[in-house]
């Protein structure tokens, strides 16, 4: 299976090609917490992560939120 680079929080990852947002998601073990996606400075919303591809060199931050007060 082929794979493309992206750039995850800041450091290159090898992902196969074709994977999409949802893909990358549970790749990391994110697919289940309250993230957001940001794909090339665009947000990724839940309910489009699976249908948006991940290209070669795609820029991607996974935020994490923290509860506080």
């Amino acid at each position: 299976m082929s794979t493309i680079s992206i750039i995850l929080n800041g450091e290159r990852k090898e992902v196969p090609a074709g994977a999409s947002v949802a893909d990358l998601l549970n790749s990391v073990g994110a697919e289940s917490q309250n993230v957001a996606v940001v794909v090339n400075e665009h947000i990724v919303r839940p309910d489009a992560r699976a249908s948006v591809l991940l290209q070669e060199n795609d820029q991607v931050e996974i935020l994490v939120f923290a509860g506080g007060g």
